[in-house]
């Protein structure tokens, strides 16, 4: 009764610890991504000095609105390549679900044809001798 308690006590202690040390990985990812977080925070807000900069003076609002154009098609374009890998992925999931759906209906009646025909047999047999309980 006593080993057990300390058992119990030892095992309560490990999951502490555990728990604890999962804790501490979760406080380093998060302060990892909290890091992450401001330095994009920090680069948007330096995009949108440059944005505001390239707007007063003609020549550098030209070079930034071909900049800007040339982001627009490249986000297009992987938005486009985006799309079609998605339909290429529904497409492989409805082909995936078609071939279980016949899988299915294969295995179906792989099961049920020797059931029915048994059981044809059965009633056959039954119809053409009769059940054998009468008094004949």
């Amino acid at each position: 009764m006593l080993l057990s308690l300390e058992a119990e006590q030892d095992m309560r202690e490990q999951d502490v610890k555990e728990l604890k040390d999962g804790i501490k990985e979760i406080q380093k990812t998060l302060h990892g991504v909290d890091k992450i977080v401001f330095s994009h925070t920090e680069k948007f807000e330096n995009l949108k000095n440059i944005k505001e900069q390239t707007e007063r003076t003609s020549e550098s609002a030209k070079s930034a609105h071909k900049r800007l154009d040339k982001v627009e098609v490249d986000i297009k374009k992987q938005f486009d390549e985006f799309k079609e890998l998605v339909e290429n992925s529904n497409k492989m999931h409805e082909q995936n679900y078609k071939g279980m759906k016949t899988f299915a209906w294969k295995v179906f009646f792989l099961f049920a044809t020797p059931f029915a025909a048994g059981l044809g047999v059965f009633c056959w047999m039954v119809f053409r001798n009769g059940l054998g309980m009468g008094g004949q």
